[in-house]
C-alpha cells in the first residue's frame, strides 16, 4: 500500500526555518565563546602566580629602601686563639671547640623611622672563616644608656664594661654563625635622641642590619641568607621579638627562622610595675619617660609619676650617663626597695595594684607603653625565651606572662628557665646563680642546639600547652 506524505504547510516551513536559525545562532555562540576562552587562557600572557605570603625578586627589590651600607671601618682578623681568650672573659668554663678565625668589622647602615628611610645605625659583624655559607645571628644588646657615648659599638670592657658583647658574641661566631650586632636608632647620632624601648624602631633596625651585612665586602658569598635568627638581651629581647612581629610586612625578603630573647623585656608596663615591687630597675622609668615623651609627642603628668627632684631633671639625667653609672644617679633596689625615692606614692600604688592602665591620670602613658607589648600576635616562626630564675631586673614572672601571651596566640615557644649553671660562674658569681646578665652564658649551648634543630628542619620543643 502506498503511503501518502502529509502536505507541507506554511506553518511547517516557518518552524523549520526557525529551528535552523536557532541551531545556527547556537553554533555561532559556541564558536565565539571558544574563541574567547582560547584568547584569555592560551594566547593572552598571564602574570606568574605568586604563593600567598611570598614576594618576587622584582617586587622585593622595588620595596627595599633601607639596609644600605653608608660607611665601613677597617676590618680586623682575630686568630682562633685570640677568639677563645675573648670568649673566656665572660664565660670562664666555655668548652666548645674554637678552630676558626673571626673577622670583625664596624659599619653604618640605614633604617627607617616611619618617615625617613636613611636613619643611620652603627653595627658590627663577626664573621668566622671558611668557605661555607654561614647562618646569620642578628643580635640587639641590652640597655647601655641613651647618650651617644653609651653606644654598644663604643664599649671597651677593660675600661667600661656594659655587657662585654665582644666576648658573648664571639662565642656564636666561633661556632659558625655570622653575627651582626646593632647599636640603636639615635645612638652616635647627634641629630636625634635614642628612642629607648620603641619596639618597632628596634625591630626594623635588626632586620635592616641583616640586609646591610650581606653587602659588605668581607661577607661576600659567605652568608646563608635563607637562615636568619633575631636575638637580643633584655631591651634587645624586645627588639628581637619585634623583628619577628613586623617581618612579614616590613621585610618579606628576609627568611627569618626564629626569634630569641635572653631575659627579655616583653611588657614595658610590667617592667615599670616590677620596679615598684623591688626589681633593680628604678632607672627604667626616667629613661622611658624621656624616650616616649619625645617619640610619641605625648604630654605625661611627670609630677604625678616622678618625685619633684627627678621630675625637673629626668630628661637631662636620662642622657647623662651609661648603665655602669645608673645606680650612682638613681637609687637602686639592691637589698632594700628604694623605688619610693624616685616615684610618687600615687604612682607606686597604681603600679603595685596593676592599675596604671585604668587610672585616668596615667592613661596616655599606659597607652604608649601598650604599643610596645610582645606576644600579642601570631607568626609562623618559633620563639625561644631564656630566663634566669635569679633575675632581679626582668623578673621570671614577666617572662612567664610573655610566654603565656605567645601561647594564647598559638605561637611555637620554647621556654627555658635556668637556676644555676657552671657557665654562669665568675668571680662575682661563685655559685653560678643565673641572674639577668648570666642568662646569656648559661643558655649558650641550649640556644645553639635550638637553632641547629631549626636549621636541620626539625621541630623544636613547644612549651605551650
Amino acid at each position: 500500500m502506498t503511503k501518502h506524505r502529509k502536505p507541507i504547510t506554511k506553518y511547517d516551513i516557518r518552524q523549520r526555518l526557525i529551528s535552523r536559525s536557532l541551531w545556527t545562532i547556537l553554533i555561532v555562540e559556541v564558536i565565539f565563546v571558544s574563541a574567547l576562552l582560547m584568547y584569555f587562557y592560551v594566547i593572552l600572557p598571564r602574570p606568574r602566580q605568586v604563593p600567598v605570603g611570598s614576594v618576587t625578586k622584582t617586587q622585593a627589590k622595588k620595596e627595599i629602601k633601607t639596609g644600605k651600607v653608608i660607611s665601613e671601618e677597617s676590618a680586623r682578623v682575630f686568630s682562633a686563639n685570640e677568639v677563645q681568650k675573648i670568649i673566656l672573659q665572660t664565660n670562664k668554663r666555655f668548652d666548645n671547640p674554637v678552630n676558626t678565625e673571626v673577622t670583625k668589622q664596624t659599619f653604618v647602615f640605614t633604617t627607617s623611622d616611619g618617615s625617613k628611610d636613611n636613619v643611620p645605625v652603627y653595627a658590627r659583624v663577626y664573621l668566622p672563616s671558611g668557605n661555607n655559607k654561614k647562618p646569620i645571628f642578628s643580635f640587639a644588646p641590652g640597655t647601655s644608656g641613651m647618650a651617644d657615648s653609651c653606644s654598644a659599638s663604643l664599649e671597651d670592657p677593660a675600661k667600661k664594661d656594659w655587657g662585654n658583647y665582644d666576648s658573648l658574641l664571639m662565642a656564636y661566631a666561633s661556632q659558625g654563625f655570622a653575627v651582626v650586632v646593632i647599636d640603636y636608632e639615635g645612638m652616635r647620632d647627634s641629630s636625634r635622641l635614642h628612642h629607648f624601648m620603641v619596639g618597632e624602631l628596634q625591630g626594623k633596625a635588626l632586620l635592616d642590619s641583616v640586609r646591610a651585612v650581606s653587602t659588605l665586602a668581607v661577607t661576600k658569598d659567605q652568608l646563608d641568607s635563607d637562615s636568619v635568627f633575631s636575638a637580643g638581651y633584655s631591651e634587645g629581647g624586645q627588639a628581637a621579638y619585634w623583628a619577628d612581629q613586623i617581618k612579614n610586612d616590613y621585610a618579606p625578603d628576609i627568611n627569618l627562622k626564629g626569634a630569641i630573647g635572653f631575659g627579655p623585656v616583653t611588657s614595658v608596663e610590667e617592667t615599670i610595675d616590677d620596679a615598684t615591687r623591688g626589681a633593680n630597675i628604678n632607672w627604667f622609668g626616667p629613661l622611658l619617660l624621656a624616650s616616649y615623651g619625645d617619640w610619641y609627642k605625648t604630654s605625661y603628668p611627670i609630677d604625678k609619676i616622678l618625685l619633684s627632684r627627678w621630675a625637673k631633671s629626668y630628661q637631662k639625667d636620662a642622657q647623662s650617663g651609661c648603665i655602669d653609672g645608673f645606680n650612682k644617679t638613681w637609687p637602686n633596689n639592691i637589698g632594700t626597695n628604694r623605688s619610693d625615692q624616685i616615684f610618687t606614692s600615687e604612682f607606686i600604688k597604681a603600679a603595685k595594684d596593676l592599675n596604671i592602665a585604668i587610672n585616668p591620670i596615667y592613661a596616655a602613658f599606659s597607652a604608649d607603653m601598650a604599643k610596645n607589648i610582645v606576644g600579642s600576635t601570631n607568626t609562623a616562626r618559633p620563639k625561644l625565651i631564656n630566663q634566669g630564675t635569679h633575675d632581679d631586673v626582668i623578673l621570671l614572672s614577666q617572662s612567664q606572662h610573655g610566654f603565656e601571651r605567645m601561647c594564647v596566640q598559638s605561637n611555637i615557644v620554647t621556654f627555658k628557665k635556668y637556676d644555676t649553671s657552671p657557665f654562669a660562674i665568675d668571680n662575682a658569681n661563685p655559685t653560678g646563680s643565673v641572674d639577668h646578665y648570666h642568662t646569656m652564658n648559661a643558655s649558650f649551648k641550649d640556644t645553639l642546639a635550638w637553632m641547629q634543630t631549626i636549621l636541620s628542619q626539625k621541630a623544636v620543643p613547644n612549651s605551650c600547652k
